[in-house]
């Protein structure tokens, strides 16, 4: 899938004929660029590369870690905010402290793996906020790479 940054940029269309020219068949585009699909609330992955550099430098970001109470208690990143994938049916986000006033606070989301990450991704997509991603990978990589920075 690629995107641009704006439904006038034109970097992915060039780039996608140029992986067609190439031969690869699986190229999807989507027109709209990324601000309309945060707008719209699609998922969003960031690389572990990415949310070292958010970790590091984004004071105002906020990181949620979508892993069980247990396991936070045993082992967390600091600053980062328990809103545990178990409990999201039982008003799990509605604890979390989102900020009130601004909707494009960048949200990071991660947890024990892909699927707790996602499944937190998905929830807080029903939600205003528009600049939120989530990391695939597992928090042991995430927690062994922050340890190194």
């Amino acid at each position: 899938m690629l995107y641009c940054n704006g439904q006038h940029c034109q970097a992915s269309r060039q780039l996608s004929e140029q992986l067609v020219n190439a031969g690869f068949t699986n190229v999807r585009r989507y027109q709209l660029g990324i601000p309309m699909w945060r707008a719209l609330n699609g998922p969003v992955e960031i690389e572990l590369e990415g949310i070292l550099r958010v970790y590091k430098i984004d004071q105002t970001a906020l990181f949620f870690d979508a892993r069980s109470v247990v396991d936070f208690a045993k082992a967390s990143l600091p600053g980062t905010h328990n809103v545990p994938a178990d409990q999201i049916a039982t008003d799990g986000l509605r604890k979390a402290p989102m900020p009130s006033d601004d909707f494009n606070t960048r949200i990071v989301l991660f947890g024990r793996d892909f699927a707790q990450a996602r499944a937190l991704a998905d929830a807080v997509g029903k939600t205003p906020f528009q600049n939120v991603s989530y990391f695939p990978g597992t928090f042991d990589a995430l927690s062994a790479a922050v340890k190194t920075q």
